[in-house]
């Protein structure tokens, strides 16, 4: 016991002995008689010129030192300065001989980085040159302290740390942009390794090039496993307010929160309701991360809220979209499951919603190849109500020169083909209803692939109309003359509503049925309809030729061929037909016709002609023939001399024209068809007085001569 008492007694002793020590050492050195020699050292040790304009000072309890007003210039220019500067450490820890730091504390901290003309940071010249090279030779040291066992080991305490009114000015004079770091400031208290400790942040940010203002804040719990390897943040709670030229004088709102975690020995991290807002939009993040490598393997969560895109673009200060419908882009929401195999990021069960569309199906992308690969199935889509509504001029414009557009831009490229040439695709989409340029289609099917350069429509499929369609395609773009191939179906699908919806034609009735092969090569409309190449045969039933009636027409040539006119004033708008067929082949951008024939009553249209896609003009001859009683008007009627008359109609004009004036009666023509009319009408009298001699000779030999002579006389005559 007396040993020990003993013990107690002298390590006490050194205690008051310390104590005293330090004591006597604070009152009899002053700091202040060292500034020079300080400011010597920084001298002749770097390149900067220190200035320790303001008192130094100690403090007993804690055990610490303060600096106020100290400058640091490089090459005459500001560097760095700060206000005031305290350092403290825990008495009673040295006596523990496990130091730990109890305050440090920095207040009005300035620094000016610029970056020269040449790309040179000033920070880069505050060592001098010999002494920089020699760094570089050496290299970085690095010591690592360990327990008994050998594993990794910090021991690290602070009581307290707080970093007020910071600012740090960055310039870059190569470009002219600046920024500035202001109002910074930190704070952290009973900071040790292995244990949650508060953390404080706010700071503002000034850039000028774009202008742009950001105010932060941030608070959480932060953790550091004492080997340094385990980091986890809970507790996050962030808001800023972003405001410059970019919102157009709007102040913008913006959070961040959740929680984090990152094991480095076992390459995971997680993040755990993870929340990123901006306005009105959120997006929450529950995800998992196994290995640190270019491929690791992730799964979660991720989920953006139901946000109305029209108030966010008004929030952030951008123009609205002008839509045809004022309605649309009130709603979206999107969420998925995220998992990476087989090197594929794979999004699954996705659910995508625009107003009232919805898509749900699965995404991929590769890793490793860039390969896209999409499977999503639709309710419905209106592209219409997306689209800019058309003015009256636009309007009037596409109608008085509907190919200008064309014009304008059929030279220039439709393609990237460089970035075409580095796709791998896969892509199926199914929808359940879509409307786009007034065409309403259903059970539409898309199927995309490609690769190397090469893609392939495989099917594009849908019912319209009480019909309907299938088209396939494919693109060879390995070489900058891409190599185009088309296949179109068209089955039963009826033309009216079609046209009426599409172009607001009211030209033809009746179920369509196509089949078109075609092929082109080019990467611009130009080279597309000048190399074009194909076949398409058409078949149209029970339908009309609406807006033009051709038994008017045909009625006007026949009372002209009789010398009469025509009673009738009431004919109809349209032209029924009972079947109408032909085909066509596309050379050049410019689809020639041959064979155009359809049964009409009491006559038989034939035509040929030519559709020139590239002026968007057609031109048709057409002729009615006359197969039987055409109409009830008396000078209509149809006699022998009328039967097989071809009453001629010509149909020409451009694509915007009026529909009721493409076809007319073609005068010039039926002079021709009346001069063959006139000279059979000769031959026909011919033919009937001829028969009038020689029956009228058969008579008078029938009185005079014996039924055998009467024989050799009719053989004779015959």
């Amino acid at each position: 016991m007396k040993a020990l008492r003993i013990a107690l007694i002298v390590i006490v002793a050194l205690v008051l002995l310390l104590v005293a020590g330090v004591g006597a050492a604070m009152m009899v050195i002053d700091p202040n008689d060292y500034k020079g020699h300080i400011e010597q050292a920084a001298t002749d040790n770097t390149n900067l010129e220190l200035s320790l304009n303001g008192e130094i000072q100690w403090s007993f309890m804690p055990l610490g030192l303060s600096v106020a007003d100290v400058t640091a210039s490089l090459k005459g220019e500001d560097f760095v300065a700060l206000k005031e500067l305290v350092a403290s450490v825990d008495l009673w820890s040295l006596i523990r001989m496990a130091p730990a730091v109890h305050t440090f504390q920095l207040d009005g901290f300035r620094a000016n980085l610029i970056m020269d003309d040449n790309g040179t940071g000033n920070w880069t010249r505050v060592m001098p040159e010999a002494e920089q090279q020699q760094e570089a030779t050496n290299g970085d040291t690095q010591q690592t302290l360990t327990d008994e066992s050998g594993d990794e080991m910090i021991s690290f305490n602070v009581q307290q740390v707080r970093i007020t009114n910071a600012q740090v000015n960055v310039e870059d004079r190569r470009s002219g942009q600046s920024l500035q770091l202001s109002n910074a400031r930190l704070e952290a208290s009973d900071i040790a390794l292995g244990q949650d400790f508060p953390l404080e942040l706010g700071f503002s940010v000034s850039l000028n090039e774009p202008e742009l203002n950001v105010d932060g804040t941030l608070s959480m719990q932060l953790n550091a496993a004492r080997n340094l390897e385990q980091f986890s943040v809970s507790g996050l709670d962030s808001d800023f307010t972003l405001a410059g030229a970019a919102f157009n004088g709007e102040t913008i709102s913006a959070g961040l929160n959740g929680s984090a975690k990152a094991d480095l020995e076992a390459q995971s991290a997680r993040v755990s309701d993870l929340v990123a807002s901006l306005e009105n939009l959120a997006v929450t993040a529950n995800l998992h991360m196994q290995g640190f490598s270019a491929t690791p393997d992730i799964s979660g969560n991720l989920k953006l809220a139901e946000f109305s895109p029209a108030v966010l673009l008004k929030r952030l200060g951008q123009p609205a979209i002008k839509t045809s419908d004022e309605a649309v882009l009130s709603r979206a929401a999107f969420q998925t499951a995220l998992a990476t195999r087989d090197d594929m990021v794979h999004l699954e069960k996705t659910r995508l919603q625009l107003d009232d569309t919805e898509f749900n199906g699965e995404l991929g992308y590769g890793l490793t190849n860039g390969a896209l690969v999409v499977d999503l199935e639709g309710n419905r889509l209106n592209l219409d109500r997306y689209l800019p509504p058309r003015t009256e001029s636009e309007d009037n414009t596409a109608k008085e020169a509907p190919n200008s557009q064309t014009a304008t831009a059929g030279d220039s490229d439709l393609l990237p083909l460089e970035a075409l040439r580095s796709l791998n695709l896969d892509i199926r989409l199914s929808l359940g209803e879509l409307v786009a340029s007034n065409l309403t289609l259903t059970d539409l099917l898309a199927r995309i692939t490609g690769g190397d350069g090469r893609l392939s429509l495989d099917e594009l499929s849908a019912n319209l109309y009480e019909g309907s369609f299938n088209m396939t395609a494919a693109l060879d773009a390995r070489s900058n003359n891409p190599q185009w191939q088309f296949s179109k179906q068209l089955s039963g699908v009826q033309t009216q509503p079609l046209l009426m919806d599409l172009a607001e034609l009211d030209l033809l009735s009746g179920a369509v049925n196509v089949s078109a092969n075609a092929s082109s090569q080019g990467n611009s409309i130009d080279s597309l309809l000048d190399n074009s190449d194909g076949k398409a045969d058409f078949r149209i039933e029970e339908g009309a030729i609406e807006n033009v009636n051709m038994t008017r027409m045909a009625c006007k040539g026949i009372s002209q061929a009789h010398g009469e006119s025509l009673s009738v004033e009431d004919w109809g708008d349209s032209t029924p037909f009972n079947d109408m067929s032909g085909n066509f082949t596309i050379n050049s951008g410019v689809l020639e016709n041959e064979n155009l024939t359809a049964d009409l009553a009491g006559l038989r249209l034939e035509g040929d002609g030519v559709v020139d896609l590239i002026e968007s003009i057609l031109d048709y001859r057409v002729g009615l023939r006359v197969v039987g009683e055409v109409h009830r008007d008396n000078a209509c009627r149809v006699n022998e001399r009328i039967q097989n008359v071809v009453i001629p109609v010509r149909c020409q004009g451009g694509f915007g024209d009026n529909p009721a004036g493409l076809c007319g009666f073609d005068g010039r023509r039926f002079g021709d068809v009346l001069e063959s009319m006139a000279r059979q009408e000769v031959d026909r009298k011919k033919e009937e007085a001829k028969e009038k001699a020689r029956k009228r000779v058969e008579e008078e030999i029938k009185e005079r001569v014996d039924d055998e002579t009467k024989n050799r006389i009719r053989n004779l005559l015959n």
